[in-house]
């Protein structure tokens, strides 16, 4: 058994757990582990073979990025060209053009930059990317743009030893500056290539070293222990983690164990059986098509949920990412008596013209702003409004100064007392995720010249570790604080959050309680209800599926839209709803129910004037929320007593 089967097991067992943690969408770290492992992977592969070169003298830069070319170009470029096709006929002209303008940045290997600035792999609207996952190859490629030639200058200039020393020098750093940035820049930790080179370079310094294991106990101890923790780490790692930071290191550790290991112990021989090893073969082409698989399949039918839907996302990703490896990836790469059999003139001219023809297409789907007259006049016209509320949403609700978020995390505590009232008597507090920016809007709108502070942030309830180095853990410690030394001047607090922030996916895909999230809230909650203060719960609202966007596109007209919900299966959340009213009961706190008091008999689409009343899955328009937090205070009478009072003084 050679290396190359060693290494083809690996990435096998790679893009497996990306596969299985993706197919549905989930927002948690364990498909991002399998990425962990490619980085490695390919740090060891390409020092290995470009030290081999330069030690041998035939070193060439234009032979090594042919050879990265058809690599990479063929497979990659039909990924995004199926891609816009599909969603030609499936995507939103919002989600379209960005889509469009997404591949743009993919073919010229800064798709990593472009979701950096964009989104986040852990944010909602990740769903609706479908060439999110191309983030991975711009950080490769951007690698690969010097790591060559600071391999050939070392080896003409310094010592082994002393790169060795220089890269685990930098490594560190990378590790270092990884971690830092996960509290205010976790965006740019996750996307960003400096952030990332420890996880190439762990593979980097084995190749450069020819470290492995000499004994064969070592050697079995250190793949199995190798593979054990990485498949640990992606089933163990939960979105409430900090990732990646110093969490990434485990897995990329892992990893370069069982490369360390050698090929002739047990695991990796395991690693590499024929059925594993023709997955790693493939992988490539596995990992291109997967996402959109996923993605697309959702616009198609929902979010797969159930064991058979995921099964059939990873039925139709195998499919298709054989099919691509066969027809598109292998003819390139194959090779007649040593010479390829296409050329690198031949190369050059598919990949250049394929790539100015799919990047003239993207330019203009881009430019024409997702092509919007491929629906309806009416479709379009809800289309254009979702797109206009969640741009008059974003300035309501301050997201980039007052509501914590990426965009505000550099200046949001020095412009924290801007974000306050005036008045500092009487004041109505608002806390929690994004939904309760949505209920500051509201709240607002309702009551303009009441004191409201507004203390939320993007994913941040108070169901989360106030410890560590999470994104949410300063601003949380900050809420609390500031509650604390103002209680004296708090008339009441409002409280809203996401039902997803205390649900899990259990077996099948069926949502269900997250008891360590339970804990957390019941273990949090006192430190944000100071003695004395009104403390209100309003409950999560139940999630509309599909979402707005995708409602809009399969209906004819509004009323058709007004009803698609209509039979949705809103049991989980009504479960949530009834556990969190009966927590309140027994812990004498104030809950109202959003779910009964709004979505009976069915949660609201639209408004009566018939303007959008939901941005997405749950969050409301300006116009929604000043509705609901109008009827959910008619809800909740002692809230009402207070607000009228206060609006009544301040009058």
């Amino acid at each position: 058994m050679t290396y190359r089967d060693d290494i083809d097991g690996l990435r096998a067992l790679a893009v497996l757990l990306i596969l299985f943690f993706h197919a549905d969408l989930a927002s948690t770290p364990g498909g991002f582990v399998g990425v962990d492992v490619f980085f490695v992977i390919s740090g060891f592969l390409i020092t290995t073979l470009v030290r081999r070169e330069i030690a041998e003298g035939r070193f060439c830069y234009s032979d090594f990025y042919l050879r990265r070319l058809r690599r990479l170009a063929p497979a990659m470029i039909a990924t995004i060209f199926l891609t816009l096709i599909a969603g030609w006929l499936l995507l939103p002209p919002a989600v379209y053009q960005d889509t469009a303008e997404s591949a743009v940045a993919t073919l010229f290997s800064v798709s990593n930059i472009y979701f950096w600035w964009n989104t986040g792999y852990f944010d909602s609207s990740a769903v609706y990317k479908p060439l999110l996952h191309t983030w991975s190859l711009g950080v490769e490629e951007q690698f690969y743009l010097f790591w060559p030639a600071l391999l050939v200058l070392s080896a003409r200039y310094l010592s082994p030893r002393l790169v060795v020393s220089l890269l685990m020098v930098v490594s560190l750093s990378s590790l270092i500056a990884s971690e830092m940035l996960l509290a205010t820049h976790a965006n740019a930790a996750f996307f960003l290539t400096p952030f990332r080179i420890y996880e190439f370079s762990a593979g980097a310094i084995l190749a450069l070293t020819g470290m492995q294991a000499r004994n064969r106990v070592l050697a079995n101890a250190a793949g199995l222990a190798g593979v054990v923790v990485i498949w640990l780490t992606a089933t163990r790692f939960t979105e409430e983690m900090p990732f990646p930071g110093l969490l990434a290191f485990i897995p990329t550790l892992a990893t370069a164990l069982v490369i360390y290991a050698g090929p002739q112990t047990i695991a990796n021989r395991m690693l590499a059986a024929a059925p594993i090893r023709y997955i790693g073969q493939i992988s490539y082409s596995l990992y291109l098509v997967h996402w959109p698989v996923a993605v697309f399949y959702r616009f198609l039918f929902d979010r797969p949920g159930t064991s058979l839907e995921i099964l059939s996302v990873l039925s139709i990703s195998f499919a298709l990412g054989a099919l691509m490896s066969h027809l598109i990836e292998t003819p390139f790469r194959s090779k007649t008596h040593g010479n390829f059999r296409i050329s690198a003139k031949s190369l050059m001219r598919v990949t250049g013209g394929t790539t100015a023809a799919v990047l003239l297409l993207s330019c203009g789907i881009a430019l024409r702003g997702g092509v919007p007259e491929r629906f309806d006049p009416q479709i379009t016209a809800f289309l254009d409004e979702l797109q206009q509320t969640k741009d008059q949403q974003v300035i309501l609700k301050r997201e980039h100064t007052c509501n914590a978020s990426e965009f505000s995390a550099d200046q949001y505590f020095a412009l924290f007392e801007s974000c306050l009232p005036e008045g500092r008597t009487g004041m109505i507090v608002v806390l929690g995720d994004s939904h309760a920016g949505g209920v500051y809007v509201g709240l607002h709108d309702n009551y303009p010249d009441l004191p409201i502070v507004q203390l939320t942030g993007n994913g941040c309830d108070i169901a989360k570790r106030l410890d560590g180095n999470s994104f949410c853990a300063p601003f949380l410690r900050h809420w609390a604080t500031w509650i604390d030394a103002n209680s004296a001047n708090i008339a009441a607090i409002i409280y809203q959050f996401d039902a997803r922030s205390l649900v899990a996916r259990g077996n099948g895909g069926v949502p269900q309680l997250n008891p360590g999230r339970i804990e957390l809230m019941t273990r949090n909650l006192p430190l944000f209800q100071p003695e004395g203060v009104p403390f209100f719960i309003w409950g999560p609202r139940p999630e509309l599926r599909p979402g707005i966007d995708l409602a809009i596109i399969r209906s004819r007209d509004s009323d058709e839209l007004r009803h698609l919900h209509d039979t949705a299966d809103v049991g989980a959340d009504l479960q949530l709803d009834a556990f969190l009213a009966a927590y309140a009961l027994r812990n004498d706190l104030n809950y109202t129910s959003t779910a009964q008091v709004l979505c009976t008999p069915h949660c609201p689409v639209l408004t009566d004037d018939d303007r959008l009343y939901v941005l997405d899955h749950a969050h409301w328009t300006p116009r929604g929320a000043a509705h609901a937090v109008s009827v959910l205070v008619d809800a909740t009478p002692a809230l009402a007593v207070i607000l009228d009072d206060l609006n009544n003084t301040n009058r």
